[in-house]
């Protein structure tokens, strides 16, 4: 007699759960889930299965599910362990941790302090955090309500400019704070206006970072000016500190892409401007040489810049999304500066406590970084197990980047393994 699927309790309890929310079809529940996300992928007879035991969902799926289901976060917590989801060796400390839910996050605390201490800092702290969580609704609400503090005619023109810049009418945005920095009346105030300038332009280049490499080059100069600019009024802004790293290892990535693809891309000559970027940056012998430096004084930049986020994280936390980031890509450019004892052991202390799709994106990474550097076929098959178990965690993600990173970060693997990319991309999730 043969024993039962493995996730056979899990499966049942998902379809009970179905049933009680009034979703009669496995169809039902699809049509749900891409109510919630258009993008999610999965298929009839692949949430068959799952409810059957046979198979477990990737993590993305499985949050899609928590939500549509109306599961508590101790329910989900459970499943998340019996699709082993989170390494066994700590399983205790999430069970321990089942309330984490109910703790309060970085936002709730500058929520909080801005309601028991209303003041121009506070207000632009909780601003700028409900942006960088992605908090839209809440940060305009926020910008409509917010008292006038000091300098009324410049609040309003910031104001203005924020809401233009949340809404995405950026000429407008970019109008307005230059207009703004014109009635700056103290250092505080022209760092502040300076950095949204900045990130204005940091904003274009990552729009275009994969169809105009150029174009996204020469934003990203721009934002690394204006957010110099700002740290040099207010040094110690860790909002401006975080933009101006994340900044930095995009210009360090933005070249060193450029020197992957230059045998298969030319600008064309009548963008004059793109012209002069690639004729500074990709002349033959010296010029290749000036540009490999650039590219490691980028990365340096933001190894350092990543240093300053996180040691001074206990008196001048990040919101926790951009914080997780910071940790996230502080292990990951420590291998684009070639330091790969330092980045294996950063990425796997990452992986050891918070595995997802990013951090075994990640691993994939510094695999073929360590291969470029130094080729051994054990690296290759690491890198693209790496990616296997990136796509267990969010497969719509992670098929994504397969293709965008085609002759940038995985080139090594489709040369090397074209057919097992492929396949990738076309397995059914």
């Amino acid at each position: 007699m043969s024993s039962p699927p493995e996730f056979a309790e899990a499966g049942q309890f998902l379809r009970s759960k179905r049933k009680e929310n009034g979703l009669k079809t496995q169809k039902n529940l699809i049509q749900a889930l891409k109510a919630l996300d258009p993008e999610v992928s999965c298929s009839e007879t692949y949430i068959s299965l799952i409810e059957k035991g046979v198979k477990s969902p990737g993590v993305h799926l499985l949050d899609m599910m928590a939500q549509v289901l109306k599961l508590s976060a101790a329910e989900k917590t459970e499943l998340l362990l019996t699709y082993k989801r989170v390494p066994s060796d700590l399983e205790f400390a999430v069970r321990d941790n089942l309330k984490i839910a109910a703790q309060q996050s970085r936002l709730d605390q500058l929520r909080q302090r801005y309601q028991e201490a209303t003041s121009r800092s506070h207000f632009d702290d909780l601003l700028r955090a409900l942006v960088m969580e992605g908090e839209t609704e809440e940060a305009l609400g926020l910008l409509k309500q917010a008292p006038t503090f000091e300098n009324e005619v410049l609040e309003l023109q910031e104001r203005t400019a924020k809401i233009a810049l949340i809404s995405g009418q950026e000429d407008f945005a970019r109008h307005a704070f230059h207009l703004a920095l014109e009635n700056c009346k103290n250092d505080a105030e022209r760092a502040h206006n300076l950095m949204h300038l900045g990130i204005l332009a940091f904003q274009a280049g990552l729009r275009v970072q994969y169809k105009d490499l150029p174009a996204a080059l020469e934003a990203y100069l721009e934002a690394f000016d204006w957010f110099e600019q700002s740290l040099a009024l207010a040094p110690r802004n860790i909002f401006c500190i975080d933009e101006h790293t994340r900044c930095a290892y995009h210009l360090g990535d933005a070249l060193l892409n450029l020197l992957r693809l230059q045998p298969r891309f030319k600008p064309s000559p009548r963008q004059e401007r793109l012209k002069k970027i690639w004729t500074l940056w990709l002349k033959k012998s010296t010029g290749t040489d000036m540009m490999q430096a650039k590219i490691r004084g980028f990365f340096e930049v933001a190894l350092h810049g990543y240093e300053q986020v996180l040691s001074q994280a206990h008196r001048h936390p990040l919101p926790d999304k951009p914080m997780q980031e910071a940790v996230f890509f502080y292990a990951y450019v420590h291998g684009k500066l070639k330091l790969f004892s330092q980045a294996r052991v950063l990425i796997h202390s990452n992986l050891l406590l918070q595995p997802n799709w990013l951090t075994w994106f990640m691993k994939a990474g510094l695999c073929l970084m360590e291969y470029d550097a130094s080729p051994e076929q054990q690296l290759i098959q690491d890198a693209a197990a790496a990616l296997v178990k990136a796509m267990d965690f969010d497969a719509d993600a992670v098929k994504e980047l397969i293709k965008l990173e085609r002759y940038r970060e995985l080139r090594t693997l489709w040369l090397l393994q074209p057919e097992n990319m492929e396949a990738l991309l076309n397995r059914e999730t």
